[in-house]
């Protein structure tokens, strides 16, 4: 615990989510006790899940971890974005417990569970079989979660992190909770994490929206279960959405391209959803463009991703290629008659510092030692925005003038470009 924030401090903040917490689960509860039409939404293959009598000791850790969590966390900023968090995912769990009450459908069997008796009678006594959906338990795990993930290194973290998705599971092993519950507590878990984010790095956001799509998917795999048979193609686009939501929480621009610019077998056959996505945007937007290129510089050129009769007629043996995509292979022609070079970037996303640093480097020492009949080529898929911004960079670095003058150059003379302001920071 850092000395720095006060146990005054700490039990504080503590007491006051574990009071809102009482106040409105209690109330929920007592309402939906009292509503005329509370439902249930299950599944029909949740019927199929085994109640496990043991799972009882890590779901009724939950409170536990409620309390030590807000001593876990080592500066008051974080102190006060978990109290943000879990005050916000109790408020806004409370409101769907009023509007939508779901009532628990299953019967606990009836049997000695010796021990664990003491735990299941506690239930009884204590816990509803309203206040459904969204889970409580599930949306302050995911809370728990990044608070452990942030602030322990040792083997004590993945212990801890182990011990969470027990708590998680339990919720349908000790038939507290449908599976409905745990997949709308997840959506709000990606609508908290984005409005009280950890940090305000671009990237980590839009890799939460990215989970929040995935969820959907999933959602609507299980929904359409009962209507279509479309249900595995929706729950692989889920899987999908959910991979290159963890590429852009890492910043990992090369999830997947090779270092020579294209996407392998297995690469092509996992992310095919992705892959064909992106390659129907480019042949919406950019592959007939009639003036895909544009000179920024003398022998400078940037622009979108050519199709091969358009990479034909402009890049040849004595062109630099900067291939700037990340979500789309180059076409072979141009890998094989240029000079090519692969750094993908991240679409919409931000741009580590030490990659703005390598391509302006890579682009100036080029440019220094350039032929007349050589040229240089920086794209991007669609020619908008990372494209503009690397070669904005570039020329700011080469006139050496301010970042708006040289966006201003590239931008006109490339007018179909999208500065991206947003990258400034």
């Amino acid at each position: 615990m850092d000395n720095k924030v006060s146990l005054i401090k700490r039990l504080s903040h503590l007491l006051f989510s574990y009071i809102l917490f009482l106040v409105i689960y209690n109330f929920s509860a007592w309402y939906a006790l009292h509503f005329e039409k509370s439902d249930s939404f299950v599944f029909s293959f949740e019927k199929h899940i085994p109640f496990i009598p043991w799972m009882i000791i890590p779901y009724m850790t939950s409170g536990l971890l409620f309390t030590l969590v807000f001593f876990f966390c080592s500066s008051e900023k974080d102190l006060m974005l978990l109290t943000k968090r879990i005050n916000f995912t109790t408020i806004v769990s409370g409101l769907f417990f009023i509007l939508f009450p779901l009532k628990y459908s299953f019967i606990k069997p009836q049997q000695d569970f010796g021990l664990l008796n003491y735990f299941y009678q506690f239930l009884v006594t204590w816990d509803s079989n309203y206040n459904q959906a969204p889970s409580l338990h599930i949306g302050y795990a995911c809370i728990f979660w990044a608070v452990i993930n942030k602030e322990f290194k040792s083997g004590w973290r993945i212990v801890l992190l182990a011990w969470i998705l027990l708590l998680g599971i339990s919720t349908l092993t000790v038939y507290q909770h449908h599976l409905i519950d745990i997949l709308t507590a997840l959506l709000l878990s990606c609508i908290t994490f984005f409005i009280f984010p950890e940090n305000k790095e671009r990237n980590y956001r839009i890799g939460i929206v990215y989970f929040f799509i995935g969820l959907l998917f999933s959602l609507a795999a299980l929904l359409l279960q009962y209507i279509t048979n479309y249900s595995l193609l929706l729950l692989w686009i889920s899987i999908v959405v959910f991979f290159v939501g963890c590429a852009y929480r890492n910043s990992n621009s090369r999830f997947l391209k090779t270092k020579d610019g294209t996407i392998n077998a297995l690469n092509t056959i996992i992310f095919f959803p992705y892959l064909l996505t992106y390659k129907i945007i480019w042949l919406f937007f950019r592959k007939n463009s009639s003036n895909p290129v544009s000179e920024i510089l003398p022998q400078v050129y940037v622009g979108a991703r050519l199709n091969s009769k358009q990479a034909a007629a402009f890049i040849n043996e004595r062109t630099y290629v900067i291939d700037l995509c990340a979500e789309a292979e180059e076409n072979k022609y141009t890998r094989q008659k240029s000079q090519y070079f692969s750094f993908p970037l991240l679409d919409i996303g931000s741009v580590k510092k030490e990659e703005q640093e390598t391509l302006s480097n890579l682009l100036t020492s080029i440019y220094a030692d350039i032929k007349p009949d050589e040229k240089i080529f920086i794209h991007c898929l669609m020619g908008y925005s990372r494209s503009v911004f690397i070669s904005t960079l570039f020329i700011k670095k080469q006139l050496n003038i301010e970042i708006d003058e040289a966006a201003a150059i590239v931008t006109k003379k490339h007018s179909q470009s999208i500065f991206p302001k947003y990258l400034l920071d």
